[in-house]
Order: structure tokens, then C-alpha cells, then sequence
């Protein structure tokens, strides 16, 4: 997962290029702006798995934007995988955040199973809901949302919370709010489970054994454009650069790993 620095200003007016009136008009459908999201997100990446889908023009279908916050009801989400991190009751009363529905910074474009199998109707925070609210930013410091989000300049960069060692990712930090933060948005979206998400881990052990020779060759070029936004598992690949530059005998056991896991796994 990474972040896609965008200011709120500049995000509205991509939305005006691609449905003029939208902000405004009374009647609209979010699927007007998908493409913008599309676009933003690394050229059709899932903001959550970081998986790359198809193009604006071919890739509707298996991308559905998904409202960060839910619009039409809140459920409690299980972290019986993580007890050690104390999840607010979702209140018996609540409905949902209904006035973040046409939210521009309340929208993600994310695979189907990111959105509707995994994240579906749950949000866990470790403050206190406001279901009322109508500012994401706000809500923020209110809520303390366990779950990061990608877009915009508001939340924590995504990459100061999470990284990777070898085809696993991992809190940055050791303790606190920010480590909660890293904990279970992985577990949240299995990124860390070979067996559900068995596809994320073979696409990113094939991506760090192409990746390794480049670095040792310092193919420039080519490492700029596996590390760049628009690449699919860029954190992980930018991770194990970092693990190159300052370990490369780690550096090495990690690309070994990768390839015995694309034998193994094949």
C-alpha cells in the first residue's frame, strides 16, 4: 500500500475535468468519477492490495470505488486475529456515514475483493464514532480510523506505517497507535496471508526475483520504473531496495526466498 499525495482542491478539479458539475449536481453517481481514482491510483492500481487491473477503459468492471468510510451501515469488524488491539464497539444505533456519500475524500478504487469481500460495511477505529460527520479530515484526529487512507494529504503516508521484509509486510513501528494502524490494515485485507491471497504473494515474489538483477546490474531505468508509483507492489519493491542499499547479503536470502516460493507455489 502507498499514498497518493493529492490536495483536496487539486482532486475536485480532476473531478470537474471528468464529469463538469459533478460536485455540485444533485443527481450523481459515483461511478461518474472512477476513472479519476482509476487514474490516480498508479494507472489502475488497488488503493489497498496494490495489485495492477486494467485501464481506465477496460477496467471498470473489475474496479468499484469504494466508499472509505461506509455510506449505508457500519458493522463490527472481528479482530479475534488481534486481540492485543482494543477496537471501539461499533454503536448499536449506527447507520452508516451518509453525509460522506458524494465525498471526493471518501472514495477509493480498489479490486473486488478488497472492497466487497473484504472491506464491505466495516471500519474499526480506536477513538469514538461520528457517523454524523460530513469532513473526512476532521473525522480523523475524532475517529483515530485504524484503516489508512491512501488518497489525498490528510492521513499518514502509507509507507511510514507499512513496509516489507522480502514478500511480507510488516508494522514500521514498534508500538502505539501507528503500529495498531500497520497491524490491522494487513490483517484487515489478508496482505500478509499466502494462502487467501495467494496471487499477491506470487506476483510480488516474481516481481523481487526479476527485481534483484536489475539492482546488482543498477539497471537505472528499469529500477525507477519498477519503484514508481505506477507499478504494481511498488511498497514492496521500494522496501527491498532499501534492504539492497543497506543489507545486500539480507538482500540476496530475500531473492532467494522469492524465487523457492514461485517454485514451490507454481
Amino acid at each position: 500500500m502507498i499514498g497518493y499525495r493529492i490536495s483536496k482542491e487539486d482532486l475536485e478539479k480532476e473531478i470537474n475535468k471528468q464529469k463538469k458539475g459533478w460536485l455540485t449536481d444533485a443527481k450523481k453517481s459515483w461511478s461518474d468519477v472512477k476513472p479519476v481514482y482509476m487514474r490516480l491510483q498508479g494507472d489502475s492500481k488497488c488503493g489497498y492490495c496494490e495489485r495492477k487491473l486494467e485501464s481506465e477503459e477496460f477496467g471498470k468492471g473489475e474496479q468499484a470505488v469504494d466508499h472509505f468510510r461506509p455510506k449505508n451501515g457500519l458493522k463490527a469488524w472481528d479482530n479475534a486475529s488481534l486481540p492485543g488491539v482494543p477496537v471501539t464497539t461499533v454503536p448499536p444505533d449506527a447507520k452508516g456515514y451518509s453525509a460522506l456519500t458524494y465525498h471526493p475524500l471518501n472514495y477509493v478504487a480498489a479490486c473486488n475483493p478488497c472492497n466487497s469481500i473484504l472491506k464491505r460495511d466495516f471500519f474499526p477505529v480506536a477513538g469514538a464514532y461520528h457517523t454524523d460527520g460530513d469532513d473526512p479530515i476532521a473525522l480523523q484526529a475524532e475517529e483515530l480510523p485504524y484503516l489508512i487512507y491512501p488518497i489525498g494529504n490528510f492521513d499518514e503516508n502509507p509507507e511510514d506505517l507499512i513496509r516489507f521484509n522480502a514478500l511480507s509486510p510488516c508494522p514500521v513501528h514498534a508500538e502505539g497507535y501507528c503500529r495498531n494502524r500497520a497491524l490491522v490494515t494487513i490483517a484487515f485485507f489478508h496482505l500478509d496471508d499466502e494462502t487467501k491471497r495467494k496471487n499477491l504473494f506470487r506476483e510480488r515474489a516474481l516481481l523481487i526475483s526479476a527485481f534483484y538483477p536489475l539492482l546488482k546490474a543498477n539497471k537505472t531505468y528499469l529500477i525507477q520504473a519498477y519503484t514508481s508509483s505506477s507499478a504494481s507492489h511498488t511498497n514492496c519493491l521500494r522496501s527491498f531496495k532499501r534492504v539492497y542499499e543497506n543489507n545486500p547479503i539480507l538482500a540476496e536470502q530475500y531473492a532467494k526466498a522469492a524465487e523457492d516460493w514461485v517454485v514451490t507455489n507454481s
